[in-house]
């Protein structure tokens, strides 16, 4: 078992919140949804797809991981 240091949990909000603008941007940009219902359901569906790579990778990095 591990405990995340608080500059690890600093570095994955920040970090995580880049990955969520960025995969705003390019949903609003490239796909031409007319409904914004549709489009908040496309938008929180890749969100939940990224956000599950994204922990999969930080779960393999090492940096503030504090064993207990």
């Amino acid at each position: 078992m591990f405990k995340e240091s608080k500059k690890r949990s600093l570095y994955k909000t920040i970090s995580w919140r880049l990955v969520a603008i960025i995969n705003s941007w390019v949903t609003l940009s490239v796909v031409d949804i007319e409904s914004n219902l549709w489009m908040a359901l496309f938008m929180n569906f890749t969100g939940l797809i990224l956000f599950y790579i994204y922990e999969r990778v930080w779960n393999n990095v090492n940096y503030g991981k504090e064993l207990v």
